[in-house]
């Protein structure tokens, strides 16, 4: 296999692991106006590499409520994904556990994410969905998924 085919494979599987992810941010943007852009496996300097980006020009005019809801976006997809497959078919065994891991990986908020939802107005004053990621946004991210795996697990689980 040469490297080529090595990086569309890569890319290949990417996608299939953060698009549902990024298409829940891309969506509520779209609705809003905004121009949402998603790029799998983007050119990245930090200390974590991302599988995926979503992005969208933001300007003045944009409420903070609407980069609020963007940026959380996944997190109500999902949660309110697994609350939909429990009232219309209950599932059970490996069905259960699998919309489980789906449900609570493509739900969880990054550092970018609530550092966003954290600071709107930072994202508003960049033109784009970023913002500072200090260590307590980290830490706020990492109970957030916590919380959002145990909230999907106990409605598709109990």
């Amino acid at each position: 296999m040469s490297a080529a085919d090595r990086s569309r494979a890569l890319r290949a599987a990417a996608a299939v692991a953060v698009l549902p992810h990024e298409l829940a941010h891309a969506l509520p943007a779209a609705a809003a106006g905004l121009r949402p852009e998603i790029t799998v496996l983007p050119a990245y300097e930090g200390d974590a590499t991302p599988l995926g980006r979503f992005d969208a020009d933001l300007d003045s005019e944009t409420p903070a409520w609407v980069v609020r809801l963007v940026a959380v976006a996944p997190l109500l997809v999902y949660l309110s994904t697994a609350v939909g497959l429990r009232l219309a078919v209950a599932p059970s065994g490996a069905v259960a556990v699998a919309a489980l891991a789906a449900c609570a990986y493509w739900g969880s908020l990054s550092a970018g994410d609530v550092g966003v939802a954290a600071a709107p107005s930072e994202a508003l004053s960049a033109g784009r969905f970023a913002a500072g990621v200090s260590r307590r946004v980290r830490l706020t991210a990492d109970v957030v998924t916590v919380g959002n795996t145990l909230l999907v697990a106990a409605v598709l689980l109990v």
